[in-house]
C-alpha cells in the first residue's frame, strides 16, 4: 500500500515562519520522495495550517508521481486526520478551503484513501523534514539536464543500460550507485580535466566548481570524475550525486578497515607478576632494606 507521512511547525505560533515536511512512498518503487517548504512570518499563521499546507503537498507530489491508491495517510495531527475523516468540525475558512482543496485531489484522481493518526515518534521523518532549514530539491526524469544523450555517448553494453536506469529513476538507490561502474577503460578516461571541461561546456564547469571547491588535486579529481560521467550521458545532477557516493563510500570503507585492523591486533597486554598464597604486609619501618 503507497502512504504518505506529513507534519507542519509554526515557529512562534500563531503568526511565525512555517515549515512543511511530507513523506510520499510508493509500493511499487524502492524509493520514497522526501519534500519540505518554508513560508515566511505571517499574523495568519499558525501550526494547524502548517499541518493542512504539509498534506496538499503531499498528496500533489504523490499524484504527480502516478500514484493510484490504494494510500495511506498519516500524520500526528490528531486535529487534521479527525477533520479530514469527517470526525471533528471545521470552523475555519483558511482551514475549509485548504481541506476542500485536498477532497477535490481525492475526488479527481478517485483514490482509495484511508486517514490514520499516528503518535509523533512514528512521524519523525516528516517532522524533520519540516523542521530542516535547506529545502530538500525534488528531482523527476522529465526535469533533469543533460550534456549529452546517453545513446551518443561513448558508454555501451551494461553501463549504458545502468545509466539509462538511473536517468529514468526518480531517485536511484545507493545500490545503484555502487553498481555504476567502469569495468574497462574508455576514451575518456585518459582525457585530463581541461579536456573534459572544454568537452562539457561552461555551465557544467561552473557548476562543479561550486560543487568541489579549490585548486587541490583532490578537488580536480572529483570535477573530472563528475565531468566524465555527465559525459557518458548520467544526468548533471546524477553525477555529481554519483562523486559524492564514491567520497563518502570510501571514507566509510577507510574507517571500517581501521576498525578491523584494530581489532586483529589488539594491544598487547601488560605482564605482571602473579604471586600464589597469601600476601603479607610489612611495616616499612621495622623492616627496611
Amino acid at each position: 500500500m503507497d502512504a504518505i507521512t506529513f507534519d507542519g511547525s509554526c515557529t512562534p505560533n500563531p503568526g511565525g515562519c512555517m515549515g512543511l515536511g511530507w513523506v510520499v512512498t510508493l509500493q511499487n518503487n524502492s524509493f520514497s520522495i522526501l519534500g519540505n517548504d518554508h513560508l515566511e512570518k505571517q499574523t495568519s499563521n499558525n501550526a494547524l495550517f502548517a499541518e493542512y499546507l504539509a498534506l496538499k503537498k503531499g498528496m500533489l507530489e504523490y499524484v504527480k508521481a502516478d500514484g493510484q491508491g490504494p494510500l495511506t495517510v498519516m500524520g500526528d495531527s490528531q486535529t487534521v486526520i479527525y477533520q479530514m475523516r469527517g470526525i471533528y468540525p471545521i470552523m475555519d475558512d483558511e482551514i475549509w478551503n485548504i481541506h476542500r482543496d485536498i477532497t477535490n485531489i481525492i475526488r479527481e484522481y478517485e483514490l482509495d484513501i484511508h486517514f490514520r493518526w499516528v503518535p509523533r515518534m512514528q512521524n519523525k521523518q516528516a517532522d524533520r523534514l519540516s523542521k530542516t532549514k535547506h529545502k530538500v530539491r525534488i528531482e523527476y526524469p522529465n526535469d533533469r539536464e543533460f550534456i549529452i544523450d546517453v545513446r551518443n555517448s561513448p558508454a555501451i553494453g551494461k553501463l549504458r543500460k545502468k545509466i539509462a536506469s538511473m536517468n529514468a529513476a526518480p531517485f536511484p538507490t545507493n545500490a545503484m550507485y555502487k553498481r555504476l561502474h567502469v569495468s574497462i577503460r574508455d576514451v575518456l578516461s585518459d582525457k585530463d580535466l581541461f579536456e573534459l571541461r572544454e568537452m562539457a561546456g561552461e555551465k557544467a564547469t561552473k557548476m562543479l566548481i561550486e560543487t568541489f571547491p579549490g585548486k587541490r588535486d583532490k578537488n580536480k579529481y572529483y570535477q573530472a570524475q563528475a565531468l566524465r560521467w555527465m559525459l557518458r550521458g548520467l544526468a548533471v545532477d546524477l553525477a555529481i550525486k554519483k562523486v559524492k557516493f564514491d567520497i563518502n563510500n570510501k571514507k566509510i570503507n577507510g574507517n571500517r578497515r581501521t576498525l578491523q585492523s584494530k581489532n586483529k591486533n589488539p594491544p598487547a597486554k601488560k605482564k605482571t607478576r602473579s604471586s600464589s598464597g597469601a600476601k603479607y604486609y610489612l611495616n616499612r619501618r621495622a623492616f627496611a632494606f
